[in-house]
């Protein structure tokens, strides 16, 4: 995965089944029941199946989100 594939999957709201898998080259089933594991432990803002809020995700992980690394970069 590059670099601005992993921007542009952090750049939207959520994560999709599909975008966790090719985050972590797991297979789609592996990263459904991963997925389901993050909105066991940390809540489900979205209420979406298949799909993970972005910040769902950063809690799981204790990863700041106000980093400018997981932050949609604003164009002038």
């Amino acid at each position: 995965m590059t670099y601005a594939e992993r921007e542009a999957i952090f750049s939207k709201e959520y994560i999709s089944t599909k975008e966790l898998a090719a985050l972590f080259g797991m297979n789609i089933s592996t990263a459904s029941t991963f997925l389901q594991t993050i909105k066991r432990r940390v809540g489900d803002r979205l209420g979406i199946r298949g799909k993970i809020h972005i910040q769902d995700y950063l809690d799981f992980f204790n990863l700041d989100g106000s980093s400018q690394r997981y932050s949609k970069l604003i164009e002038e």
